[in-house]
């Protein structure tokens, strides 16, 4: 992953991250509320050495001081001398009482020794450091020579009046900086493990196919999927209109072209884009035949308000004539509708007959463009024998994470087995940002009057 990939997935994971880094900084919280509070108090020392009469002597006699201030560091915290502090304080835990709580640092260059003592009574800490010093004096003269080397107190231990432990800000900070690394830790291991596509981004990384048409998410979708239902001026209806002028491009031998939609699964939309680019196709005045060959769950029928139970099921097997099952749609009837018809126990033998087959060429020969609505491809293997029969198949992609990498790869794959050509995706349901209108998506205070010159110069140019 490159850094852009990964301040996408913070940018795409943000609440998962904050999530974590708030849990941080809660258990950092509570583990410091638990935390009984120390106090420390501090006792400084003197090392000095009588010094000769002349500076050599007196140099001497403080690399001398120096050496020894490391050896008292170590007696400090010796077992005689904490057992002595142990019974000078009547400690009922001996010297074991002590152990981790005395603490003796020598000041570098110096001849300053520093006692810590460390206690959740801040009294007690600095009985502890004081009487910790005075036991090491004892233990100093006890074994050098007094009238060389003189230990005394320097500055005595005072009971504090702030905590040392627990360090609040210090634990905070810990438990949000943890907390923030194990969100993006997370977020990163889900990027890398889910495989669910997720934007445009995700898709183009899967599979090296040109982007005929892009379709953000909208709700009321639901309610009125045709383009002729919304104002024909708005930015889906515009997407479509892009995507009719991608689809010209890619008929490179010319005449007529049948395109075959389908998805990897089902659910992807494309039933809508189907319908919604054959009504933009005849819009621009080609001759269209719009052919529902989902026959197991037709709905071209529903989405157009057509009858559905003539159609190509009927025509395949010769029980209907195909003038009689095509329907016209729309003002004038411009757009041709063969819808599923009535359904069949054996839907694949019917879509990979020869019938079939000679259908499409007929189908060529009276209509300029083709939409054959078709099946996934993942669940039954019709929509790829349809492919191999057409000029190519636009392959719908759902951006909101229901589709897999693995399933659009194989749905690719399965074209490519029977020799299908592979026109270009349609990305459906992109999460829509700020600023991702087109130049042709004209606002709602637009005069009518401007809104129609300007379609009539865009269609000019599109033609």
């Amino acid at each position: 992953m490159e850094l852009k990939d990964y301040l996408r997935v913070i940018r795409q994971r943000w609440i998962a991250i904050v999530a974590a880094a708030l849990i941080g900084l809660a258990l950092a919280g509570g583990f410091t509320l638990l935390q009984t509070p120390e106090y420390q108090s501090r006792s400084e020392l003197f090392v000095s050495v009588k010094g000769g009469s002349s500076p050599t002597d007196v140099i001497q006699g403080n690399t001398f001081a120096e050496k020894r201030v490391t050896s008292y560091v170590s007696l400090a915290t010796s077992p005689r001398v904490l057992q002595a502090v142990a019974d000078e304080l009547k400690l009922t835990g001996g010297m074991n009482q002590l152990v981790g709580k005395v603490a003796a640092t020598a000041q570098a260059q110096t001849v300053l020794i520093d006692i810590t003592a460390t206690d959740p009574d801040p009294s007690q800490a600095a009985r502890i450091a004081n009487s910790t010093a005075r036991q090491l004096i004892t233990a100093v003269n006890n074994v050098e020579d007094v009238t060389i080397v003189r230990l005394s107190v320097f500055e005595e231990a005072a009971p504090s009046t702030s905590p040392s432990s627990p360090r609040v800000p210090l634990n905070l900070a810990i438990g949000l900086a943890l907390g923030l690394l194990a969100g993006i830790a997370f977020a990163v291991t889900r990027e890398l493990f889910d495989t669910r596509l997720r934007s445009q981004a995700d898709i183009e990384r899967v599979v090296s196919v040109g982007i005929l048409g892009t379709f953000s998410t909208d709700s009321s979708l639901e309610k009125a999927p045709l383009v002729t239902q919304h104002d024909k001026f708005n930015h889906r209806a515009e997407s479509f209109r892009q995507l009719r002028t991608h689809l010209h491009f890619t008929n490179l031998s010319g005449g007529a072209q049948t395109v075959v939609v389908s998805s990897s699964i089902p659910g992807e939309g494309k039933t809508s884009t189907a319908v919604n680019l054959a009504i933009m196709l005849a819009e621009s005045g080609a001759k269209v035949l719009l052919v529902d060959a989902d026959l197991r769950r037709p709905r071209v029928a529903k989405y157009l308000g057509l009858e559905g139970s003539v159609g190509l099921s009927g025509v395949i097997t010769n029980s209907v004539a195909l003038e009689e099952a095509i329907q016209s749609w729309g003002p004038g009837g411009q757009l041709n509708v063969l819808t599923s018809g009535r359904s069949a126990p054996n839907p694949s033998e019917l879509l990979g007959s020869s019938t079939m087959e000679k259908l499409v060429s007929r189908f060529e020969s009276e209509y300029e463009v083709i939409i054959i609505d078709a099946p996934p491809l993942l669940p039954v293997t019709d929509p790829a024998v349809l492919g191999s029969m057409a000029s190519g198949v636009l392959l719908v992609v759902s951006a909101d994470g229901r589709t897999h990498r693995g399933e659009l790869q194989q749905a690719v794959s399965d074209l490519e087995a029977v020799n299908a050509r592979l026109l270009g995706l349609v990305v459906n349901r992109v999460e829509q940002t700020r600023g991702s209108y087109s130049y042709y998506d004209y606002r709602p205070e637009t005069v009518e009057s401007g809104r129609r010159g300007k379609d009539k110069g865009s269609r000019s140019r599109r033609r």
